[in-house]
C-alpha cells in the first residue's frame, strides 16, 4: 500500500450496521410496497453497483418500523455461504434489508463505490467465523483497516475501474441470456410439469429412479490438508444453478469411501438436508474435479435398467418452479432454517414423462448450449482476471 493513503478503521469513515429480520406475516408483504431485500437478491448479481431487483417488497405498516436504508449503501453478506463467494452489492435505491447483510454507509472521506472495489478486492470468509455455514460480525467489519486516499484520488481509481466493470457487465448479461435459454427451451417442449399442458402420461419418481445414494457422514476439524486425496462436499456444493466443488472440505489421510460415494461426471445430485430456499435443489455434474465425496446429505439418482429417462430432462423438470414447491411443501423440519426430505416423499412425487425421444432432442440442444456456455465462461475468467488485476493495482497505488 502506498504510503500517502491513510489506513482507517472501517468504523471512523463509515457506519456499519446489520439488516432486519425479515417479517414472517403474509400480510407483510405487498406489490407496491417499499423493496426488500434479502440475501437471494444480492446473489442474484453476485457483484453490483446497481441493485434495483428485489423478490419481495414490505407493506408501509411494516417498513416503518423497520431501518430503511438509503440509495448508495453498500451490502455485504454476513452468514451462509454467501461469504465465501464474496457477494457485494450497492443500493441503487431506499429499501430495507434482511439481517443476514450487512449494511455500509461512507460517510464523507469516503466515496462509496471506492469502498465497494475495496471490498470487492477482499476475501471476507478469511474473516468470518470458520463453520459449514460461516458468519461476520459487523464489528468485524467495522475494524477493518480500510485505505483513505484523498477523495480526488478515490474518484480518478473510481473511474477507471468503472470502465472495467463495464466490460464484465456486458458479459454477464450475455451469460444470463444463454442460462435462461435451457428453461425456455424446457418449457417450449415439455410446457408447465405443475400444468401438464400437453396431456404427457404421470408417472412416479420411482417409476425411473431405483434408489437415491448417499455418501456418509465425515467428521473432519476443517483443517486445510494439501495432500489429502479426498474431499467430501458440504451441502453448498448443491444449488439450484451450479454443481460447485470448491464448497468441500479434505477428509482425513487414512478415510478410504466406497467407489459408490465418489462423484462422477454425468451425475445428478439431490440435496436431501439444507435450507428452506435450498432443500431438494437438483444440479447435474457437468464435470468434476477427481475423489470428490458424495456427503450424507447428498444423494445421487440411480436410474432403472434399462435407463427409460435423460438425465438432462429430469434435472430440467426438477429445477421447475411447479415441481421445486412441491418438493418444498414435502420437506419437514424441528423448526429453524433447515429441512429434510425423505426418500419415499422424492419417489412418490407425481411427474409428466414425455417420450424419450423428446427427451434426448432436449438433451442435444442443451449440450449445445453447454458448449456455448464453455466459450463464454472462458471469456469471462479472462475479463475477471483482468478485473482483479486491476483492483489489486488500484489499491496498491499503482493505477
Amino acid at each position: 500500500m502506498t504510503k500517502r493513503w491513510q489506513i482507517l478503521p472501517l468504523s471512523e469513515v463509515a457506519r456499519v450496521q446489520a439488516g432486519d429480520p425479515a417479517p414472517q406475516a403474509a400480510d407483510d408483504f405487498t406489490e407496491d410496497g417499499t423493496p426488500f431485500v434479502r440475501m437471494q437478491d444480492v446473489g442474484r448479481y453476485g457483484k453490483t453497483t446497481a441493485l434495483v431487483e428485489t423478490k419481495d417488497r414490505v407493506a408501509p405498516h411494516v417498513s416503518a418500523r423497520l431501518t430503511l436504508f438509503p440509495s448508495g449503501s453498500i451490502l455485504v453478506p454476513k452468514s451462509g455461504a454467501s461469504i465465501r463467494l464474496n457477494h457485494r452489492a450497492i443500493l441503487a435505491m431506499d429499501a430495507n434489508v434482511v439481517s443476514h447483510l450487512a449494511v455500509i454507509q461512507t460517510g464523507p472521506r469516503l466515496n462509496n463505490r471506492f469502498l465497494y472495489y475495496w471490498l470487492s478486492s477482499v476475501d471476507l470468509s478469511l474473516v468470518a467465523h470458520d463453520a459449514d455455514m460461516p458468519s461476520l460480525k459487523t464489528s468485524d467489519l467495522a475494524t477493518m483497516e480500510v485505505p483513505v486516499p484523498p477523495l480526488p484520488e478515490q474518484e480518478r481509481i473510481v473511474g477507471f475501474l468503472d470502465e472495467a466493470e463495464a466490460l464484465r457487465q456486458l458479459r454477464q448479461q450475455a451469460d444470463r441470456r444463454t442460462a435462461e435459454f435451457i428453461p425456455a427451451l424446457f418449457h417450449e417442449m415439455f410446457g408447465d410439469p405443475g400444468k401438464n399442458p400437453k396431456r404427457w402420461p404421470i408417472v412416479p419418481v420411482s417409476s425411473f429412479v431405483q434408489e437415491f445414494q448417499g455418501g456418509q457422514s465425515i467428521l473432519t476439524d476443517g483443517t486445510e490438508l494439501p495432500e489429502t486425496k479426498y474431499r467430501v462436499l458440504k451441502v453448498s456444493a448443491v444449488t439450484w444453478k451450479h454443481y460447485q466443488p470448491e464448497e468441500s472440505k479434505p477428509v482425513p489421510p487414512e478415510y478410504e469411501p466406497s467407489k459408490h460415494h465418489i462423484v462422477r461426471s454425468g451425475d445428478l445430485l439431490f440435496s436431501r438436508a439444507n435450507t428452506v430456499a435450498l432443500v431438494a435443489a437438483t444440479v447435474y455434474v457437468f464435470e468434476t474435479p477427481p475423489n470428490m465425496l458424495l456427503s450424507d446429505k447428498t444423494w445421487r439418482f440411480v436410474w432403472r435398467e434399462p435407463q427409460s429417462v435423460e438425465p438432462l430432462f429430469v434435472w430440467s423438470l426438477f429445477q421447475h418452479p411447479s415441481i421445486r414447491a412441491e418438493l418444498s411443501v414435502r420437506a419437514t423440519g424441528t423448526g429453524g432454517s433447515m429441512k429434510n426430505i425423505s426418500k419415499p416423499k422424492v419417489l412418490s412425487l407425481p411427474v409428466p414423462m414425455p417420450p424419450v425421444r423428446l427427451q434426448r432432442g432436449f438433451a442435444e440442444r442443451v449440450a449445445e448450449v453447454r458448449g456455448l456456455e464453455a466459450a463464454q465462461a472462458q471469456s469471462r475468467l479472462r475479463l475477471d482476471a483482468l478485473f482483479a488485476s486491476l483492483l489489486d493495482r488500484a489499491f496498491k497505488g499503482e493505477l
